[in-house]
């Protein structure tokens, strides 16, 4: 059985741009006509779940300041640390979160409050089998006037509609592309990393759309930036021979232990750093276009081409992308 969640430490104060989704919820909740029933849905990585825990020191912070908790009250740091009594949190370790984990919160959810509130928090609320997600209706229908429960999912549509239909769905924004940018310069700075150019950085931000917590776990997993996956993906385009793209996705992705859409984010994403790094010094096969036209047609048949790769039409090196996309003065290093 999935065991409420007392290891993780949260620290809502390191995350990046959601101060406005903040300040949004802290005036809905001070006005006290939040919903019961919140879930909060959104991109992988933009911080939903420390924004949950937010939401927990709010509703119990005996020192709020401007509506926002303080952070530093014996209940804040309780949240935080994942130890106060009122706070019980589903933080699956596994692929899906069962019956048995439901009602392990519902039982926290059924005990006597030391302040006023029980609250349950769901990270990855679309793990649940239907059979837990029935379960959780039996709370979502008529939850006990002292219940609050915070849902947090970047898949909602895996969820089912009986328990959607139950909750506030709050859509939280990925973070402003430049807050992202420059918080990601100071985290390469911070690690060590090698200097990468600008345009370099932000092709990543966009790849993996604005997105700090798939910047930061992209970055942990590899032992410098060339590294890992997406240093395997540029030596396959680099071999002299055409590779099929599908067919080693396929094998990348066991080898990594990673999904196969990844991996070919990852093909993309080297595509693109081809054509970032000929552009401006080779010449280009679009007769009288204007600069602007030239680079908004070359992108899109790169994007064409990736979409090709991706669907096993065409097999891919570096040298056919180059030739493709009218680099004719392309040449392998």
């Amino acid at each position: 059985m999935e065991a409420l969640s007392h290891k993780h430490h949260w620290n809502w104060n390191q995350t990046v741009g959601l101060h406005r989704v903040m300040t949004d919820l802290g005036r809905v909740m001070s006005s006290g006509r939040l919903h019961p029933i919140v879930l909060l849905e959104g991109l992988e990585g933009i911080g939903k779940r420390h924004l949950a825990m937010w939401m927990s020191a709010q509703m119990t912070c005996l020192q709020l300041q401007e509506r926002l908790p303080c952070g530093n009250c014996a209940n804040c740091r309780g949240v935080m640390g994942g130890f106060h009594p009122d706070v019980a949190v589903l933080n699956p370790e596994s692929e899906t979160i069962k019956t048995a984990d439901v009602e392990t919160l519902q039982e926290h959810f059924m005990m006597m409050s030391s302040e006023g509130l029980r609250i349950g928090v769901i990270m990855n609320a679309d793990r649940m089998t239907i059979e837990a997600s029935n379960r959780l209706l039996k709370t979502l229908e008529e939850p006990p006037e002292q219940v609050r429960v915070i849902l947090t999912s970047s898949r909602p549509l895996l969820i089912p509609a009986t328990v959607l239909g139950r909750c506030l769905r709050w859509r939280v924004k990925p973070p402003e592309k430049e807050l992202v940018t420059d918080w990601f310069k100071s985290l390469l700075h911070q690690s060590g990393r090698a200097a990468i150019d600008d345009d370099s950085v932000n092709h990543w931000v966009l790849r993996l759309r604005h997105s700090p917590g798939l910047l930061k776990r992209e970055l942990d997993d590899s032992t410098d930036h060339y590294s890992g996956i997406s240093g395997d993906v540029a030596q396959l385009l680099a071999a002299q021979n055409p590779v099929d793209v599908t067919r080693s996705a396929a094998n990348l992705a066991r080898v990594h232990k990673a999904k196969v859409p990844d991996i070919l984010s990852a093909v993309e994403w080297e595509l693109n750093k081809i054509y970032r790094a000929r552009l401006k010094s080779c010449s280009m096969a679009f007769g009288n276009l204007s600069e602007n036209g030239r680079r908004a047609a070359q992108r899109r048949l790169l994007h064409d081409i990736r979409m090709q790769a991706v669907l096993g039409k065409v097999t891919l090196n570096a040298q056919l992308v180059a030739e493709s996309i009218g680099l004719s003065e392309w040449r392998r290093d």
